[in-house]
């Protein structure tokens, strides 16, 4: 799907530096920098459920460690 995207001219230089340091184009830089950023997403979100779990099945050994 196409899209336009609107950036102030100093975040178009910053991206063009990018780009240029990286040798890709602006749009594979977005294109990665999206999925970076979605994956992150998604380790956090399954870390925290981890830790949710862990908490609620290890409750009372929690407590015992935080004594």
């Amino acid at each position: 799907m196409a899209m336009q995207l609107r950036l102030s001219p100093e975040e178009d230089r910053m991206l063009n530096e990018l780009a240029e340091e990286g040798a890709t184009s602006k749009n594979q830089l977005i294109a990665s920098l999206v999925k970076e950023a979605w994956e992150r997403k998604r380790a956090r979100n399954f870390t925290f459920a981890l830790l949710d779990q862990i908490s609620e099945e290890r409750s009372n050994l929690l407590d015992r460690l935080a004594q």
